[in-house]
């Protein structure tokens, strides 16, 4: 079960494409916190993992609060014997070595968000006075790689930056950053001749994953990674698909119930809120939004890929379209991509022992890419 504590709306950036909701309300309470936390032990299955996220804005604004959050989900976990796990995503600007302990003694999954080489970076990811934050970050990135086994990182990209994307994952395993994770700014409006240029980027992608098996080095890039471990089972199954209402909840700061962390937004008057933990669920709210998952394009029942193409997707769905169930022709256009893009790595990596291994790491561990 994924559960997202959006722990604040405060940010010390300004990105053009945030969708964490303007600062006017306050932070994430140690009550809320612990009611969010009762809700997911209420909710999961005995044989699942609770897949805790910190979010904001951005968390390590309240530090503290986590801290104290973490103890007491150690505590109730115990209690409940249900594994868990911390993942936190930040923009890596605030750093001490308060921060870079508790990480290393929880063993916390931190991703860094930077969007690749500076000219890339900053075009979006600012300062609130306008400067870039690219060199903050970027020295903050070796702090953390020093204190921790391994970080990843998050580049968001859009109609502005989709061409720079296969030199930003060359600027990332230049900077020995191999865990890697590439997305598309949902909330953009990507025209068609735009997206018709992702079969050609994706691909090339595609080709600096392959030299990098070709000489050795393990790495990980999502877009990859992901559709690669579909061919091997053979096609997304019932387990893949959005849990969003069921094993997937996001915590707004005041305590609002949401399907998703990526549905929480300003947390106002939301049609996506499914009751507060001060309160309790709306049951008939969360059913009605569990009817309407999945997908219902037309076109998608007969396509030939359409077991490997996540176009199930809520959030992502919503945000492009409006509907939680309709998928829009640009992420079409990139999952056909993507497909082909992965399989040509799939095929050509085939025999190669390192990739391999690579792959059977996450059908062994169930972990998703």
């Amino acid at each position: 079960m994924r559960v997202a504590l959006n722990l604040t709306h405060r940010c010390n950036l300004s990105c053009n494409y945030c969708y964490s909701g303007e600062s006017f309300k306050d932070d994430m309470t140690f009550e809320t916190a612990t009611r969010a936390i009762n809700f997911a032990l209420a909710a999961i299955n005995p044989d699942q993992i609770l897949d805790i996220g910190f979010f904001g804005g951005e968390p390590f604004i309240c530090f503290k609060m986590m801290k104290d959050i973490t103890t007491y989900l150690r505590e109730e976990t115990q209690k409940a014997n249900i594994p868990y796990q911390i993942n936190i995503t930040s923009n890596g600007t605030i750093i001490n070595q308060s921060i870079l302990d508790f990480l290393y003694k929880e063993q916390v999954n931190l991703t860094i968000s930077i969007d690749g080489p500076e000219n890339v970076h900053n075009l979006n990811r600012c300062f609130k006075n306008g400067r870039g934050s690219f060199q903050s970050i970027s020295k903050n990135i070796l702090k953390f790689k020093e204190h921790l086994d391994f970080i990843q990182v998050n580049a968001v990209y859009g109609p502005d930056t989709l061409v720079s994307l296969p030199d930003t994952l060359t600027f990332f395993l230049d900077n020995d950053l191999s865990v890697i994770h590439l997305n598309p700014n949902i909330t953009s409006q990507w025209t068609k001749e735009v997206y018709a240029n992702l079969s050609e980027i994706y691909m090339q992608i595609g080709e600096i994953y392959i030299e990098s098996f070709l000489q050795g080095r393990e790495i990980s890039v999502n877009l990859i990674d992901s559709k690669c471990v579909i061919f091997l089972k053979g096609g997304y199954s019932a387990d893949d698909y959005c849990g969003m209402g069921e094993t997937e909840w996001g915590f707004a700061p005041g305590g609002n119930i949401y399907p998703c962390e990526r549905l929480v937004g300003e947390d106002i008057n939301s049609p996506h809120c499914l009751g507060n933990v001060h309160v309790g669920l709306d049951k008939k709210r969360q059913c009605a939004l569990i009817e309407a998952r999945g997908n219902r394009n037309p076109e998608c029942e007969t396509c030939k890929i359409n077991k490997y193409c996540m176009n199930w997707c809520g959030c992502t769905n919503y945000h492009m379209t409006g509907h939680t169930n309709l998928a829009a022709p640009m992420l079409c256009e990139s999952e056909k991509a993507t497909i082909m893009a992965a399989l040509n790595v799939f095929q050509t990596l085939k025999n190669n022992e390192l990739f391999n291994k690579h792959l059977m790491g996450y059908l062994h561990n169930g972990r998703h890419p």
